[in-house]
């Protein structure tokens, strides 16, 4: 039997327009899971004000936190709220997905969890060049051609607490940072790819999956700015299959970043922005 399972989701002021959507379109498909958040940094006040509407807490452990904010400066010269993310393996959620908060979620999650039976790791989308690596790392001789074309984006991870731990983490900093030379640097997403393909446990994605079965029905990550994707009425119309499990808004195309006339499936997002005033 599976143990208690939740989401998290990493988010703070700066943001709350996308963590609008982010929620309201999360329970709508997704009523009754626990969801926690992780706060970005200490200004989070406006968006856990949401926790009653939307039904989430917070995360409370500020000492773990704080531990995670120092694996940040190891590859950034400030700390990076990213890197919280980490805490959720050291969690309350026996099994657990972390979701970024930039992201609409269009269908229930819980079938994910069944490929925790096994795999340590489950992301969303993964072996698509550029995602977390250099072309240098081909040739530094300290990956394996399988373990660096893995490069996953790393706001979608279904996991179990344990898989990594702080301890674990902090023993494979010394490795990580040879590779940093060869990382796309931005945010956690090459050191977290890093710590899933050294961790000894068995790893995929939804899209690996997908494309090496030719099972059509698992569902998909939809990038926002991926051309020709139509929405209507907070619903990805085309393509139809395979069927998508959430858009997402990477940089550079953010709602709240650019002028509208520029944000591919911005209809879609103001539906679940403004979903909760029209209910």
């Amino acid at each position: 039997m599976p143990g208690k399972r939740g989401v998290y989701f990493v988010a703070n002021d700066r943001v709350v327009e996308l963590v609008t959507v982010f929620l309201s379109s999360f329970r709508r498909t997704n009523p009754d899971i626990p969801l926690r958040l992780i706060p970005f940094d200490g200004e989070y006040g406006q968006v856990a004000a949401l926790g009653e509407r939307y039904g989430f807490t917070v995360w409370e452990d500020e000492q773990l936190l704080a531990r995670c904010d120092g694996t940040s400066l190891s590859f950034h010269q400030r700390r990076r709220g990213h890197f919280r993310k980490l805490a959720a393996w050291e969690g309350e959620f026996d099994e657990f997905l972390y979701i970024d908060s930039d992201t609409a979620v269009l269908r229930n999650i819980d079938f994910v969890f069944d490929y925790l039976m096994d795999y340590g790791f489950v992301t969303a989308t993964s072996n698509l060049p550029g995602r977390a690596w250099l072309e240098s790392v081909k040739e530094s001789g300290k990956l394996t051609a399988e373990q660096y074309e893995y490069a996953a984006n790393t706001g979608f991870v279904a996991s179990r607490k344990g898989a990594l731990t702080m301890a674990g983490i902090t023993a494979a900093l010394p490795a990580a940072r040879e590779l940093a030379p060869h990382m796309k640097l931005g945010y956690e997403q090459p050191f977290l790819n890093y710590l899933i393909v050294t961790s000894g446990l068995a790893y995929t994605s939804l899209h690996h999956l997908r494309t090496t079965t030719g099972d059509r029905t698992v569902p998909a990550e939809v990038f926002a700015w991926t051309p020709g994707v139509r929405a209507k009425d907070g619903a990805i119309v085309h393509p139809s299959v395979p069927p998508p499990l959430m858009v997402h808004w990477t940089e550079p195309v953010k709602p709240t970043q650019a002028d509208p006339a520029d944000i591919p499936l911005y209809d879609l997002w103001c539906h679940y922005r403004d979903l909760h005033a029209r209910t």
